[in-house]
């Protein structure tokens, strides 16, 4: 199977509802991109359009590797631009900035390369019960791109206070897989970190300057050092770290509501996560009523079943709640903030099936759905093809209750977080259950 084999392989349309005001300030754009990013494309937006990138608003971020159309708005100012990769055409004016409040959702059209014709039949077979059932509102590896790129999770080096391990990922932890300069440059960071003034002569430029000056004049300072990471950067980490929990702590809740052959196993880069082949309509309501909010210790942890499973989560990790009021970081702070744990396809279309032309002997499947914001495409992929949580022997040390490990310990462990434990529940401990 193959995805984004070419970036029309992936189309993404963003669905967005605005007040249309003939007279307003904010002129609303359709922005056309491919392999392109949200941020890239908003820059050269504003360099070959001659627009003040702060008069520019978005209501998300697309993919870099698909054909995407999303809005913008711009104040008082309406631009036609057209570029290799980047079209952006003005379509009608508003009165306020766009929000991501405002977005419906995307529009997909995916193409899936590279099957067998029986991967195709079993797509076929699996897309019925999704849409007639729906699955788990999980984040997708786009998420935790830190673990791909062996940078482990930030975040938790800061809720642990280690400051300096934190500040070592996020600045001079090269990356296994990217074939950048960047790469190089960790490389060199990581060979003399502690000589802030070789670090110094190095890394130059805006994003390093701040940050080793700062770590000359106070060595030790690494908290301090920090806050001279992007703002962006550190925002990234802390939502990785978060989205890997609230993960964890649904894939754990879910397995005292779904049972025996129904349960099937979603694959990920942070470890392997439990959904449904199907759910009865009592207890998808009842999975749709729950609170399951991101966690914050400014929140009251959602629902009762749900509030159970984080904290088991939280104390695997070794969390406490004063470490987040300790070892806070600005930029790297969490609220509590609702995400829904189950989610329906909207506007799905029968899969079309038919010779690949890029793959010799294979077919290729393309989809068209419609999801909510803030959902993975790519999820909704990845339970089409789910296995049976059976279908493959299960590591035992991941299914059962870890024991509580040194903090020290869970440090060094930062690497492979996949292998954290899920809550295990009695069988009368049912979170679908009043």
């Amino acid at each position: 199977m193959r995805l984004k084999t070419t970036p029309e392989d992936f189309r993404v349309r963003e669905l967005l509802e605005w007040n249309e005001v003939p007279d307003g300030d904010f002129i609303v754009h359709r922005l056309h991109k491919e392999k392109l990013s949200t941020p890239e494309a908003l820059t050269l937006l504003a360099r070959d359009g001659n627009v003040d990138r702060g008069k520019i608003a978005y209501a998300g971020l697309k993919d870099r590797q698909a054909v995407t159309e999303q809005f913008v708005t711009i104040e008082r100012q309406a631009v036609t631009l057209s570029l290799p990769n980047l079209k952006v055409t003005p379509v009608g004016a508003t009165d306020r900035a766009i929000t991501s409040k405002q977005s419906a959702g995307n529009a997909f059209t995916i193409v899936i390369r590279d099957l067998r014709p029986t991967e195709a039949a079993a797509l076929r077979r699996s897309l019925p019960s999704l849409v007639a059932t729906g699955f788990p509102n999980y984040f997708d590896d786009q998420r935790f791109g830190s673990l791909r790129h062996g940078q482990g999770f930030p975040m938790l080096s800061v809720l642990y206070g280690d400051f300096e391990r934190a500040l070592q990922q996020l600045v001079a932890e090269p990356s296994p897989v990217a074939i950048s300069g960047d790469v190089k440059l960790k490389k060199a960071l990581q060979l003399r970190w502690g000589d802030w003034e070789a670090c110094a002569r190095i890394a130059r430029g805006p994003a390093y300057e701040p940050l080793f000056r700062h770590l000359i004049d106070r060595p030790r300072d690494f908290r301090g050092a920090l806050e001279f990471v992007p703002l962006r950067l550190r925002v990234i980490h802390a939502f990785a770290y978060q989205s890997y929990l609230w993960n964890r702590a649904l894939s754990g809740m879910l397995r005292g509501g779904v049972h025996g052959a129904q349960r099937l196993r979603i694959s990920t880069v942070a470890g392997d996560l439990l959904a449904w082949k199907y759910l009865s309509p009592e207890r998808e309501e009842k999975l749709k009523a729950m609170r399951t909010p991101l966690f914050g210790i400014d929140g009251d942890g959602g629902s009762p079943a749900f509030q159970k499973a984080m904290i088991h989560e939280m104390r695997a990790a070794e969390l406490r709640r004063r470490d987040f009021v300790e070892h806070e970081v600005p930029g790297m702070i969490w609220k509590e903030e609702q995400r829904d744990a189950f989610i329906k396809p909207r506007d799905v279309d029968p899969v079309r099936i038919e010779p690949d032309d890029l793959h010799e002997g294979r077919v290729k499947a393309t989809l068209r759905f419609s999801l909510p914001r803030g959902a993975y495409a790519t999820m909704l992929i990845k339970r089409l093809f789910a296995p049976s949580w059976y279908s493959r022997p299960i590591d035992r040390d991941r299914d059962r209750d870890e024991p509580r490990a040194p903090r020290a310990r869970a440090r060094a462990r930062t690497r492979d977080l996949s292998t954290r434990s899920v809550v295990r529940y009695d069988n009368d401990d049912d979170p679908f259950q009043d």
